[in-house]
């Protein structure tokens, strides 16, 4: 049998509250900057979490027809802007010879409208006929949306993928849901300093709406029309644990697991070769779950590791979180830098003693990062190589 096909990434595009770009994301990182702020979109002050991440005076992009535009939600919106980024600087050709071989996959947590997904709006804008998918599977959403589109250009079902997640989750009904599961934090009064990935004083995640879209390619594909190569995808692996539906800290195995699977499905990656985990963590009860899990399954090697989150400085951004973590890692091996997370200050040791970079942002000799999101049951693992 031939050998599957190498994934390449040669697009990206995010929208966040820190812009409208990826590099704006990647900059407020560095800067160790958070977008958390008191919620003004609408009245919130009946719920005891008044805090998120908001996109201020968001309008669809010029480009999208105004009649198409008319008849997306908010998501749907967000996901076509980052996706439309994502392919112009791909500088993917949009006619009738590719658009049957640009599929689209997209991720999101909260509920979709009846007969209509983000990313079949997504693939409605950008012209894409090849196979569609929408993934709704909590968190890990849009990390497991880009995984399952890089299976399908490993085995020949398109050479060109449109792959992330998208949420908007800033509304009375879904914060008061939230908090009512005791995930949100409620620390009000200091709303950049609130989300405290595995901090020993952490008491929840705040949410934030926001896209992020790569563009995947068959690297042959790539290399034959001159594309700029971004990164490998090297390695998927995703699991399911239904315990973990109700109780976060029974996920641990399973989320090792997915970690696992990403190392050794491919067979391209080595443990010992992963220079620095993208964590899942957020600030709540699956920050302890992954760092139990990291330590497990790389037992004394977790010392020579380091392990960032974003979600310090950008909040809970539900299916589109992977995404946006698997951005911030392709800007971290392009650059040789890795963000800090923020407001880290006394780590807790339930949250397995790992190297987490905080304070200042740290040099990155190595070539390989490994992204994780994680939720209630359905876990994500995807490695990234720099070319």
């Amino acid at each position: 049998m031939p050998e599957p096909k190498r994934v390449c990434i040669t697009g990206i595009g995010a929208v966040t509250p820190f812009g409208r770009v990826a590099q704006a994301l990647w900059d407020a990182l560095l800067s160790g900057r958070s977008c958390i702020r008191t919620i003004e979109a609408f009245a919130a002050a009946g719920l005891t979490c008044r805090i998120g991440g908001e996109i201020g005076d968001y309008a669809a992009r010029d480009d999208i027809d105004p009649d198409a535009a008319a008849a997306m939600d908010r998501p749907s919106l967000l996901a076509a802007d980052a996706a439309i980024q994502a392919l112009v600087q791909a500088e993917i050709p949009i006619n009738a010879e590719t658009v049957s071989q640009i599929g689209v996959a997209i991720g999101s947590e909260l509920p979709q409208r009846f007969n209509r997904t983000t990313a079949a709006d997504v693939a409605r804008t950008v012209g894409a006929a090849g196979p569609v998918l929408h993934a709704a599977c909590g968190a890990p959403s849009g990390l497991m949306a880009i995984g399952e589109a890089a299976e399908w250009i490993r085995r020949e079902d398109c050479s060109i993928a449109v792959a992330g997640g998208a949420d908007a989750p800033l509304s009375h009904e879904v914060i008061a849901q939230f908090d009512a599961l005791g995930m949100l934090t409620h620390n009000n009064a200091a709303p950049q300093h609130a989300v405290r990935p595995y901090d020993a004083a952490r008491d929840g995640f705040a949410l934030t709406e926001g896209a992020a879209v790569v563009v995947l390619e068959d690297e042959d594909v790539a290399v034959r029309r001159g594309a700029t190569i971004l990164a490998y995808l090297d390695g998927y692996g995703a699991t399911f644990n239904r315990a973990a539906v109700a109780e976060p800290r029974a996920n641990e195995y399973d989320a090792g697991r997915a970690m696992q699977k990403a190392l050794l499905a491919w067979d391209v990656t080595l443990q010992s070769e992963i220079d620095v985990i993208f964590g899942t963590a957020g600030g709540g009860a699956i920050d302890a779950v992954e760092g139990k899990a990291i330590r497990r399954v790389w037992g004394p090697n977790t010392d020579r590791l380091y392990v960032t989150a974003v979600k310090g400085a950008l909040g809970h951004t539900l299916g589109a979180s992977g995404p946006l973590a698997l951005v911030a890692a392709l800007y971290a091996l392009q650059s040789g830098l890795l963000p800090p997370t923020l407001n880290l200050e006394r780590q807790d040791p339930e949250c397995g003693d790992l190297d987490v970079v905080c304070g200042a942002p740290r040099r990155l000799q190595g070539a390989r990062a490994l992204v994780n999101a994680f939720g209630l049951g359905h876990n994500a693992s995807i490695i990234l190589s720099r070319p």
